[in-house]
């Protein structure tokens, strides 16, 4: 396998087995640099496997793996650049989160008059700076894992690994650590997340690669995939209007093209269920426009993430 250098993680052939357990089964998994790829799939997909093997922290059955260029069976120089938060792993309680960040510094070999430097710049982006001297022991979970995360940056990694970032988590918890995770975006890392939240996906990611059964289920781009879905089938025109829906004009809107149904959701909104072309939508607007009710909004829902998992897995069954 040649290295591409548009490429932080090239995973080829990836497979994983327990004995007669498959866990992972001929994975291809390509992460291009900045990029922000979510593993999608329920408990038992190979999610955690197949980041445990990118991170060196099992050896694959077979496959190859090239992080930066470098195989991973060359685990110091391959990791160097690499952070890692696998299953959820729990800081220290009676360290606060400057002296655990030190702790991790020193693991990284930083010298020490960098890693005081480092550690104010990532507890500051993190948004930990006012708790830094704070025994971990009485933080929140959420509070935990921005430790963690916080220690997987460090040493400045150009590739973050995180295992169910949110996992565990209230939902305050989980709001903030994808807050904490949205920022990061800026900063030019390639982050690789885990996670079974359909909605941590289609916030966070711009990639996904959906797996079950230790198998790629789809993967790609996470708006393309979902619009392409979409498009197979009806949306949801959802419509408002600043003035009263007069008598007789759902019905008259249902005779026109593209259009499959019409449902009315308030005296001033209505839904269209509508399968045609851009110039049948458009149509649809100057109708409402010509009847002089004053289109306020009109926002099309398709096949959401979720559909879209629950279809493809249902279709892998089938087949």
């Amino acid at each position: 396998m040649e290295p591409d250098e548009d490429l932080a993680i090239c995973v080829s052939g990836l497979t994983k087995r327990y004995g007669d357990f498959t866990a992972v089964d001929g994975l291809d998994l390509n992460v291009r640099r900045r990029e922000f790829v979510g593993l999608l799939g329920p408990n038992g997909a190979g999610k955690s496997t197949t980041l445990k093997a990118i991170s060196g922290l099992l050896t694959p059955t077979s496959g190859t793996i090239l992080i930066n260029g470098i195989d991973s069976r060359d685990h110091k120089n391959a990791m160097t650049r690499v952070g890692c938060v696998i299953e959820t792993p729990m800081p220290y309680p009676s360290y606060t989160p400057a002296e655990m960040l030190t702790y991790a510094g020193k693991m990284h070999g930083i010298p020490k008059d960098e890693i005081r430097v480092r550690a104010r710049d990532v507890l500051e982006e993190l948004r930990m700076w006012s708790w830094r001297d704070k025994k971990i022991g009485g933080f929140s979970k959420g509070m935990r894992q921005r430790v963690t995360i916080a220690a997987s940056l460090i040493h400045n990694p150009e590739i973050v690994l995180l295992d169910e970032p949110t996992s565990g988590l209230d939902p305050r918890g989980m709001i903030e650590v994808r807050q904490i995770l949205k920022g990061l975006k800026s900063s030019g890392l390639t982050l690789v997340i885990s996670t079974h939240m359909l909605k941590e996906v289609s916030e966070l990611c711009t990639s996904m690669t959906m797996m079950n059964h230790g198998r790629e289920v789809v993967s790609g781009n996470v708006a393309d995939l979902v619009h392409g879905m979409s498009g197979k089938g009806t949306v949801a025109l959802d419509t408002r209007v600043a003035k009263d829906v007069p008598p007789g004009f759902l019905k008259d809107l249902a005779t026109l093209p593209g259009v499959a149904g019409v449902e009315s959701t308030g005296p001033r909104s209505f839904k269209t269920t509508f399968s045609g072309s851009d110039e049948q939508q458009s149509a649809i607007v100057d109708f409402i426009q010509s009847h002089g009710l004053m289109l306020l909004s009109m926002s099309e829902s398709g096949k959401d993430l979720e559909s879209l998992y629950m279809s493809l897995t249902d279709e892998e069954a089938g087949a």
